[in-house]
């Protein structure tokens, strides 16, 4: 009997052949590694891109909770009763006010960003007539306006009200 057909017809590996395939080559470890650093400077510039668009929202929420606190203490500020007694609370005093307000402050590192409240306040009074008897509406409009700087740009919020006689 004869030896089998396979041991003869099969290639022999060489010593070198088996090392050669196993390993990576330089380039391809530099390839990588550039591919890997790439991708972390994309994350990181992301995430700064995040982390600062976070912190301008935090800061015009701020800025219009200040707002919103100065419209809340216009249209609950009494008496207002100019018809009768001519009282009016201080906060709607006509012209134009300002006030240095705090729009943020970090509570580690007690960073604190400020602003500038600006509250104009006008009359628009109306007669009208009913009959015989002439009535006139006490309309006062405020408008609350904080202005801020970030990163050297500036940033505002604006709002508005209007308040009529409490009686």
């Amino acid at each position: 009997m004869g030896t089998p057909s396979t041991f003869s017809s099969s290639p022999r590996l060489r010593c070198g052949d088996g090392r050669r395939r196993a390993g990576l080559t330089l380039v391809e470890v530099i390839v990588a590694a550039a591919m890997i650093g790439l991708t972390c400077s994309v994350v990181m510039f992301a995430f700064t891109q995040l982390n600062q668009m976070a912190m301008i929202t935090r800061l015009y929420t701020g800025a219009a909770t200040d707002a919103e606190s100065q419209i809340d203490l216009i249209l609950t500020d009494t008496p207002f009763e100019p018809q009768y007694t001519g009282v009016i609370p201080t906060v709607l005093t006509t012209g134009t006010t300002s006030a240095n307000v705090t729009i943020y402050q970090d509570p580690i590192s007690k960073f604190t960003i400020s602003g500038t409240m600006t509250t104009i306040v006008s009359t628009k009074n109306t007669t009208y007539v009913t009959g015989s008897h002439n009535d006139t509406l006490y309309l006062y409009l405020a408008t609350v306006q904080v202005t801020y700087s970030y990163r050297n740009r500036n940033y505002s919020v604006s709002l508005s009200t209007t308040r009529t006689s409490d009686i």
